[in-house]
């Protein structure tokens, strides 16, 4: 599969270095970088792309997209695993999401969010350090949501540790668990955790 990942931060780069690892051809676009060995422009990037990862900050997704353009975006398959914030690390959009955003102002694309519940270093490999992992998934389109499942698979997300929260507007839930996020930061000293889901056995 061609992945375009859009950021060249600690996010996009675990994600693009192991989903390569897993066989998959993957593109990095960048804003300052293109040129690099390497790196292209984002519209470059997306070109040839079947998935479009979002790993730059929440605030700057759309616009980020936006300067792609409709045209070359079409009805690509978009995963999300942004978290928008202010300056003083409040949420960027009270009662909204980045995803919700996207998919609004680009409802061609199928947007699917996930990821944005944890740290870059457990998004890769989780239960390599944790027993207990959940990642959380949203979006309006099955086929995307059954695309992005499958990647996280060959990220190393056992089948059983995705949870399908169902529509698109549901990542409202998912994106605003950032404070919670943030105080277990500071309870714990440390990112290494996942915000996960217990469950009654069957």
């Amino acid at each position: 599969m061609n992945i375009a990942v859009l950021g060249t931060g600690k996010v996009g780069t675990a994600l693009g270095t192991h989903l390569a690892a897993a066989g998959h051809t993957v593109h990095h676009g960048s804003r300052t970088r293109a040129g690099e060995d390497g790196f292209l422009t984002h519209r470059q990037a997306v070109a040839d792309a079947d998935v479009v990862i979002t790993a730059v900050p929440g605030t700057d997704v759309v616009a980020t997209l936006e300067a792609i353009g409709d045209d070359v975006l079409g009805e690509r398959v978009v995963l999300d695993p942004s978290a928008a914030f202010t300056p003083q690390m409040t949420m960027a959009y009270p009662g909204d999401s980045v995803a919700q955003q996207v998919q609004q102002r680009f409802p061609r694309l199928r947007v699917v969010k996930t990821l944005n519940t944890m740290n870059h270093t457990v998004m890769v490999d989780p239960t390599a350090s944790l027993t207990q992992v959940t990642a959380f998934v949203s979006g309006d389109d099955a086929a995307a949501k059954a695309v992005v499942t499958a990647l996280l698979g060959d990220l190393g997300w056992p089948d059983d540790s995705v949870l399908d929260l169902g529509g698109v507007d549901t990542a409202l839930a998912t994106e605003h668990a950032a404070p919670l996020f943030f105080a277990t930061v500071r309870a714990l000293g440390t990112a290494t955790f996942n915000i996960s889901i217990s469950r009654q056995p069957a």
